[in-house]
């Protein structure tokens, strides 16, 4: 952890799935990698009817380890016009700093590794990976020649790069270390009074009239507390779906939109936040080329919210973003809708595709039960957003004498002793797990493990994905409980197969 690379870059990065290595620096760019070009491309969001379920995205570029996917934060807006476009208020760019301070514990590290055309005197459009993230220390150069850089950032903290210092148009590497607040990747919403929020300047007149009529429909106004507001506004645009017949009849895309309740992501974050601004919730709507969503500032942040819509990632695409870790975003605070589709499905997908083994990777999803979801009730009746597979146990007794010992524990990466382990684990969320196993008390060494759930009462299995042993016979890693799993009661199971240890373990 401790080595370091040019420009101080380090050479791994300890991330809640583990230590990840840092890109290569020096690496030159290929003809054949994705590329970061021209900023301005995405100066206004242009609203439309087109409601229909989105194509499948191929060609999804993901720059980040842990993966962002699909919430690579390309542009940002948080401005309306009377024509009903969005664009940024405040366009003059600030330069952020390299801080060269290293992730707090209430932050996620992450490397940046991406390849951008350069202009003298241009600025190129870069991706984010959250509000509020701040660069800790970057490199940008063309194999080992290293280049002078500056990094800015707008009203809406879109993120461009320039390099004066170039002879002509050049095409280099940037890797960079970057932290963001682990609290801007969603979760919780602080409780403020309206006071509290930054001011959000008035819509124009004719925006402002319909977003009145919107609200009425869906029961929001400044006499309920800030909170109860905005769940109200996620539950109406979360309801949205898509719909191969055009709304209309307002002569309005954002009344269209609003009162038929269709629509597709960018829809959705389109008219939430003419409806939330008009309340006066700061928003933003972010997109990629393959999502958006919206952000809202509670008070004390800016915080991601997905509001569902999302596509299908394409089945040929292999790229970075369905192999290694991803982030791992705070529990989803508000409810979905039975069906509703979910930002980090199209991963989930994707990831099944290309590991083959719904267990073998760890999708950047929270809570929130996803489609279909049971709405579970624990804790004297109170219901749980969350949808629990509660109590997860230790391994039967073994029934021979190859003993997979496996006092498999769930754990919270996050602290450590006693109070690591956990007992509870939901849909769609990481286990953390680890154990042994010992055949007649020897160690079972460099040996497959197939963890699974066990539901005795239903006499199923839900299969969790393998991991290894080491040469002492332990093991330890990450496996997701897939987002189908029924709720209830279960055991965590592991077997070593008997050709490894000599006969059947358990």
């Amino acid at each position: 952890m401790h080595v370091t690379l040019d420009a101080d870059l380090p050479a791994a990065l300890a991330t809640p799935g583990g230590a990840v290595a840092a890109p290569d620096p020096r690496r030159p760019p290929a003809a054949t990698d994705p590329t970061y070009g021209d900023g301005r491309q995405d100066e206004v969001f242009a609203p439309d009817r087109d409601t229909r379920r989105p194509p499948d995205v191929a060609g999804y570029d993901e720059p980040f380890t842990p993966s962002t996917a699909p919430f690579k934060r390309v542009s940002a807006f948080d401005a309306v016009s009377a024509d009903e476009h969005l664009y940024v208020r405040n366009e003059r760019p600030t330069k952020l700093p390299l801080s060269g301070r290293p992730p707090q514990p209430d932050e996620e590290a992450f490397y940046a590794d991406l390849v951008v055309d350069l202009s003298p005197g241009g600025r190129v459009r870069i991706p984010s990976v959250a509000p509020g993230a701040r660069i800790v220390t970057a490199r940008l150069g063309v194999g080992a020649t290293s280049l002078a850089f500056r990094v800015f950032h707008d009203g809406a903290d879109n993120w461009s790069l320039s390099a004066d210092a170039i002879p002509g148009a050049t095409r280099a590497r940037l890797v960079m270390e970057v932290a963001a607040p682990r609290a801007a990747f969603g979760g919780e919403a602080s409780n403020p009074a309206w006071g509290d929020l930054p001011l959000v300047p008035p819509l124009p007149d004719n925006v402002a009239r319909e977003a009145r009529t919107v609200r009425d429909i869906i029961g929001v106004d400044r006499g309920m507390h800030p909170r109860e507001a905005l769940a109200r506004l996620v539950d109406y645009f979360r309801a949205f779906a898509d719909s191969d017949d055009p709304p209309g009849g307002h002569g309005s895309v954002y009344l269209d939109l609003a009162t038929s309740k269709k629509g597709v992501c960018r829809h959705r974050a389109f008219a939430f936040l003419i409806t939330a601004q008009s309340l006066g919730i700061p928003t933003r709507l972010v997109e990629n080329e393959a999502h958006a969503w919206v952000e809202v500032h509670d008070g004390a942040r800016w915080k991601r919210i997905d509001l569902g819509g999302a596509g299908r990632f394409a089945p040929s695409d292999d790229r970075t973003a369905w192999q290694g870790p991803a982030e791992t975003p705070p529990p989803d605070p508000y409810a979905w809708p039975g069906g509703g589709r979910r930002g980090q499905d199209m991963v989930a997908e994707a990831r099944t595709r290309t590991t083959g083994a719904a267990g073998s990777f760890d999708p950047p999803g929270a809570g929130g039960g996803g489609p279909g979801a049971v709405t579970a009730t624990a804790n004297g009746g109170a219901s749980a957003s969350q949808t629990a597979v509660p109590r997860l146990g230790a391994a039967p007794e073994p029934t021979s004498d190859v003993t997979a010992t496996v006092s498999v524990e769930v754990l919270d990466p996050g602290r450590v002793g006693a109070a690591a382990r956990v007992a509870d684990a939901y849909r769609g969320r990481s286990l953390h797990l680890r154990g042994e196993a010992r055949r007649q008390g020897e160690p079972c060494a460099q040996a497959p493990v197939e963890v699974s759930l066990f539901d005795s009462k239903a006499g199923k299995t839900v299969v969790l994905g393998s991991l290894a042993t080491d040469a002492a016979g332990a093991f330890a890693g990450t496996a997701v409980v897939p987002v189908g799993t029924p709720v209830g009661d279960y055991e965590v199971i592991a077997k070593v197969p008997a050709r490894v240890c000599g006969g059947a373990a358990n």
